[in-house]
């Protein structure tokens, strides 16, 4: 009885608010795009809190003018009165009770929304969240699939976040679907909304969580039920049925935006070295580390990484082992959230990046990496760097 007399005092009040629309679904003055199930009572609730503030607003302005007007102390003259009224039982109750009444009701429905929020359906499906600086990262169990600054949901059928941090508080936000979560390294808390218009919707962060905090974007793209099976089938086989030559390419168009807030492709230094020319560097050991050492006594036969690409590899497992002079250990590990061919796909994506990007960073369009061993009879890209699946010791450097 009570939700269904919250539902329809709440469905009234959004019908008269201006800018509101008939389905409760498009843009208003006040709010952004409605496109889930929760949106409608968030915007109520708000609709009804305003329309509280503005009737007090225009009710305590004219007694505010009035009483101005009316008793404002004319030039010359003195006019005090002791037998003026002090007390009026009705008019304190009056402030009294109406503040309280709509307090109480205000609290109601907002415990009342709370609620809905907190308490997933049994049957939502789960989707693990993993922030850090400054990425979003999305793990489907059910398809054994990961996406990182981007994620697929179904339509008209609840999903759930599980979410935690790796490094610092951030905080889930997605305007459209009206929900807001912070997550919290070291424990996992949770989301969830069922969305019911397909498209494609912005995530933020929406907790400071350092120098690129505003850039630390993702974006969910809501498909029908078949289309996200479908589209779900594919991401699990992508990168298995790509071709050698096609590994590079994909991990600078799915893989390098988890990279982009802190490696740079132009050379300029952000909170971790630069891709640019990462590759000659580590062949030639050029990198030193805040221990002293210089990569170029780590490498080679007998030596802590047998080849360029094992050291590339545990920077990307273990980036904390060795950490890059000049720079600060920022840099969590992907252990777990990549596959192998996908860290040999970003092994790849370092190791040619001069031939698919120019000096400012911007990615060349069509280039060509069909022939990558530059025809000297060299190994393929992938046997080049498929050594890092069995030759790894878990050994990183912060790159």
């Amino acid at each position: 009885m009570t939700s269904f007399v919250t539902h329809m005092v709440l469905s009234l009040l959004g019908s008269v608010m201006p800018g509101s629309t008939s389905d409760g679904s498009g843009r208003t003055f006040w709010m952004p795009e409605s496109a889930s199930t929760q949106a409608p009572f968030v915007d109520h609730v708000f609709d009804f809190i305003n329309v509280i503030c503005y009737i007090f607003l225009v009710l305590i302005t004219i007694v505010l003018v009035y009483f101005a007007i009316r008793y404002r102390r004319k030039k010359g003259e003195v006019n005090f009165s002791g037998d003026g009224p002090v007390h009026s039982t009705p008019l304190e109750l009056t402030w009294t009770m109406v503040p309280m009444l709509l307090v109480v009701a205000i609290f109601y429905l907002g415990m009342v929304g709370y609620l809905d929020l907190r308490r997933s359906p049994s049957n939502a499906y789960e989707i693990s969240v993993t922030a850090q600086k400054w990425s979003w990262s999305f793990d489907h169990p059910e398809f054994a699939v990961n996406q990182a600054g981007e994620v697929y949901v179904p339509l008209g059928r609840p999903v759930e976040f599980l979410m935690t941090s790796a490094d610092v508080l951030h905080s889930c936000f997605v305007p459209a679907f009206r929900v807001k979560q912070d997550v919290v390294p070291g424990r996992y808390s949770r989301l969830w909304f069922e969305a019911t218009k397909p498209g494609t919707y912005q995530l933020y962060c929406t907790e400071y969580c350092g120098r690129d905090h505003s850039k630390m974007l993702a974006l969910v793209h809501v498909l029908p039920e078949d289309e996200f099976k479908a589209a779900m089938g594919k991401l699990a086989t992508e990168y298995m049925d790509l071709p050698e030559h096609d590994l590079p390419a994909y991990a600078l168009d799915r893989l390098y935006n988890r990279c982009a807030s802190c490696h740079s492709l132009d050379g300029s230094m952000v909170v971790g070295p630069s891709f640019q020319g990462l590759w000659e560097r580590t062949v030639k050991g050029e990198t030193v580390f805040t221990n002293g050492e210089k990569l170029s006594s780590l490498i080679g036969p007998g030596k802590e990484f047998e080849t360029p690409e094992d050291y590339l590899r545990n920077s990307i497992l273990d980036p904390q082992h060795l950490i890059v002079q000049n720079y600060a250990g920022a840099m969590p590990s992907f252990q777990g959230q990549l596959k192998e061919r996908q860290i040999t796909a970003l092994i790849l994506m370092m190791k040619y990046l001069d031939r698919m990007v120019n000096e400012e960073g911007i990615p060349i369009e069509s280039p060509d990496l069909n022939e990558l061993d530059g025809g000297d009879g060299s190994e393929s890209p992938a046997d080049d760097a498929g050594t890092e699946a069995g030759t790894g010791q878990s050994k990183d450097n912060g790159e």
